[in-house]
């Protein structure tokens, strides 16, 4: 059986603002230590990437992986995984 994990938090801005930083995957480099490199490999049409491929390295865990994003406009996003070397995407 497969482990799940969540969280929440509670964000002090409008849900189109968190949307915009959740959607700004180039932008994830500067403020996530680990993501070394994010590419859209899929762009969406409204914008929004469908996937996307990631690469990290946090100290002794190093891998690269593709998620594949759901949008329902700016209030739910969620993902699965496509492939990754450590992760089955099944």
């Amino acid at each position: 059986m497969a482990d799940e994990s969540t969280q929440s938090i509670t964000i002090d801005a409008s849900p189109a603002a968190v949307m915009a930083v959740i959607a700004d995957f180039g932008a994830y480099p500067q403020w996530a230590a680990s993501v070394k490199s994010c590419e859209v490999t899929v762009p969406g049409p409204d914008g929004r990437a469908q996937q996307v491929a990631f690469k990290i390295d946090a100290g002794g865990i190093r891998d690269e992986y593709e998620l594949a994003y759901c949008w329902q406009d700016d209030q739910q996003v969620s993902w699965r995984l496509v492939r990754g070397q450590m992760q089955d995407g099944r």
